[in-house]
């Protein structure tokens, strides 16, 4: 049996028709044979992963190897290249890249193939290759997560503007559009490492029970990801959105500098700029943030979405500040390795603007770095997030590559977590800039914004110009006293109470502070999740950064994150576990810092309150409907700022001891 699955259209879906009627006419048997099968995913999307999209996916498994004619050398893993006497397969995993690219679009570096675009006004070439050979490895990455190892897959391009005498001299793993199927089985002898066996080679990729799981009807890679109903409203926000024309029409004109609060979805206007970028005029977008969490998070989005980051059909890429620079620092060869890349952080941008300034790096570099490696940088439109948080280095770096008017940034107001506050208007005419201010509170419902006003006034946060939304009523908050950490009746009381709204747990939100985050042999997890993957629930539990590198996947899975990684993100409920604990961390980490020499009036304590109550500030914008706010016995001054909001809130205000 062979069958398409997948994407039912597009140059990817032809290419898989093309390859199914190139092995039936080797194998005209397999149309109907019910113990060997040819399985060819379209448009597979590795959900989670850096990489997420692979053109074609063919997977073959046979009850017995069927042989095929030799025309080439083969290249063993070890010992000489031989002409086999006999070759037959018995499975196969192929991770095919489609190009329609002509001779015109199409160069080869020894046999390394580039494709040629263009976009912006840059003409570009992407290495496509690389490209293909790191989505091998991110398809390994992703089977072995689901538990399915010890599978070798081989990367192979297929040009369909090009004939086999347009390529290269073999043996290297692209072939052309007139090239049949027992062709592409001698490209495997050639570039898969088959053993010889006295001259005959038998191609197997692995064991018949690793090719049974993957073919299986519960393999992973027939997952789908499901939105919920709450996804769906958050889809519908970015997709009809009543975001003005007016706003669109300064990109790539301006830089545009979007200024609020949080609650007032800053990051879901970005993610609706770039949306109607890419729906009217196919850009493509980069979207910069600090936050690992957030990165997952909005990446399900665009994955959900079905959005692209791709540079022949534009879309949106989401990325971390320190990816993106770290990238750049290697292609340009200040670093050579990634090994203690964060440690050395500051030294290295230092001396990447040192380069800039001196001419050692010059425009014409930066510009070749563009072009040379499209995938990471041609981008129309990058817009950065939580921008207030943004060193003067780091800016520089950015408008280094790309002009300020390719720049939109959202602005935090007071929610600035790093050593100083961004100047992103420095350095440009007025009429170069646009700035656009958000005040009406879009995630909150009015009760929630009216709560959080009160937090601000009790903490001595001045002029907190949030607007309630009128349209968007209720909303309650618990404020729970006590150890909560190790309890989970009150979650699953909140879980259920979602559920009956049509709400999954991935709709909520946990944040822990450092003290409930501990570390063993298996790696870092919360006391809270522990707990509550111990009562039944699913958790992603990206307290480890290595779980925040993927996003998750399971409807059924409640959010933790950490304090410091719940910037940007939402929930229909959000617990905040210990508050006081991250109000007490952030005040001594205040302490610890060196001095700011500029401020003359107030104490060193004074602004580690107001630094902390700063952060205390984020967590509370982050919920929809319901706050759970947990501290413990102990007395402390956000303590009594909550208890005196109690008494003239308790309409909407719970207050529970443990």
């Amino acid at each position: 049996m062979i069958e398409i699955v997948g994407v039912n259209e597009g140059k990817e879906y032809e290419a898989a028709v093309h390859l199914r009627s190139r092995i039936l006419t080797v194998w005209p048997d397999l149309s109907q044979h019910q113990d060997d099968h040819i399985k060819i995913f379209v448009g597979l999307k590795l959900y989670g992963h850096s990489i997420e999209d692979i053109d074609l996916l063919v997977i073959g498994q046979f009850s017995e190897p069927r042989s095929f004619d030799i025309e080439y050398k083969f290249y063993p893993r070890e010992g000489d290249p031989f002409i086999p006497r006999q070759a037959s397969v018995r499975n196969f995993a192929l991770v095919v890249e489609t190009k329609s690219h002509d001779a015109t679009g199409v160069r080869f570096d020894d046999k390394v193939a580039s494709v040629r675009y263009r976009r912006s006004g840059h003409k570009a070439w992407e290495c496509v290759t690389e490209k293909n050979r790191q989505q091998m490895f991110e398809l390994k990455t992703y089977l072995a997560r689901a538990g399915i190892t010890r599978l070798y897959v081989q990367d192979l391009i297929y040009f369909s503007g090009l004939r086999e005498v347009d390529l290269p001299k073999r043996p290297h793993n692209c072939f052309g559009v007139d090239a049949s199927f027992e062709r592409v089985l001698n490209i495997l002898g050639q570039v898969s490492g088959p053993i010889n066996d006295n001259r005959r080679v038998t191609i197997s990729f692995g064991q018949d029970e690793v090719f049974e799981a993957i073919l299986s009807p519960e393999s992973p890679l027939l997952q789908t990801l499901e939105p919920t109903p709450l996804d769906r409203r958050r889809m519908d926000r970015i997709v009809k959105s009543a975001l003005p024309d007016t706003w669109l029409d300064d990109l790539t004109k301006k830089q545009i500098l979007i200024r609020g609060r949080g609650g007032v979805g800053k990051t879901v206007i970005l993610l609706q700029m770039a949306y109607r970028a890419f729906d009217q005029s196919q850009m493509r977008s980069l979207m910069l943030t600090y936050n690992k969490a957030l990165v997952a998070d909005m990446r399900r989005t665009m994955a959900l979405l079905g959005v692209p980051r791709q540079v022949e059909k534009g879309g949106i890429s989401i990325d971390t500040v320190h990816s993106f620079i770290g990238r750049l620092m290697h292609e340009l060869g200040i670093i050579q390795t990634y090994d203690d890349f964060l440690d050395n952080y500051e030294k290295h941008k230092d001396t990447l603007l040192d380069y800039i300034s001196s001419g050692a790096v010059s425009q014409d570099d930066l510009d070749s770095v563009v072009q040379d490696n499209a995938d990471d940088f041609l981008w129309d439109v990058v817009l950065v997030d939580e921008g207030q948080d943004w060193p003067s280095n780091e800016i520089d770096i950015l408008r280094a590559v790309y002009q300020p008017e390719r720049i939109v940034v959202a602005d935090g107001v007071d929610q600035y977590v790093r050593e100083s506050v961004a100047d992103w208007a420095s350095g440009l005419p007025p009429e170069n800039l646009r700035p656009r201010r958000l005040r009406r509170c879009l995630r909150m419902k009015a009760n929630l914004a009216h709560f959080v006003a009160d937090c601000a006034e009790e903490l001595g946060l001045q002029n907190w110009d949030l607007e309630p939304n009128p349209d968007a009523n209720g909303g309650r908050v618990i404020i729970v006293e006590g150890n909560l950490s190790g309890r989970t009746t009150l979650i699953e009381k909140v879980c259920s109470e979602a559920a009956e709204l049509g709400n999954y747990p991935i709709d909520l939100l946990a944040c822990v502070p450092p003290s409930l985050v501990r570390q063993d042999r298996f790696g870092t997890y919360s006391i809270p999740g522990r707990a509550i993957r111990e009562s039944g629930i699913v958790v992603w539990d990206a307290s480890s950064s290595d779980v925040r590198e993927y996003y998750p996947t399971d409807r059924d899975a409640l959010r933790i994150v950490q304090y410091d990684s719940c910037r940007g993100l939402e929930g229909w409920a959000v617990i905040s576990y210990a508050i006081d604990d991250f109000f007490e961390y952030k005040y001594q980490q205040s302490l610890a810092a060196p001095p700011d020499l500029s401020d003359m009036f107030d104490t060193k304590e004074e602004l580690a309150a107001a630094y902390a109550s700063q952060w205390v500030m984020i967590p509370l914008t982050r919920a929809m409907d319901t706050l759970v706010i947990n501290m413990s016995n102990d007395k402390s001054a956000i303590k009594d700022a909550f208890a005196k909001i109690h008494e003239q809130r308790s309409d909407f205000v719970e207050w529970v001891v443990l």
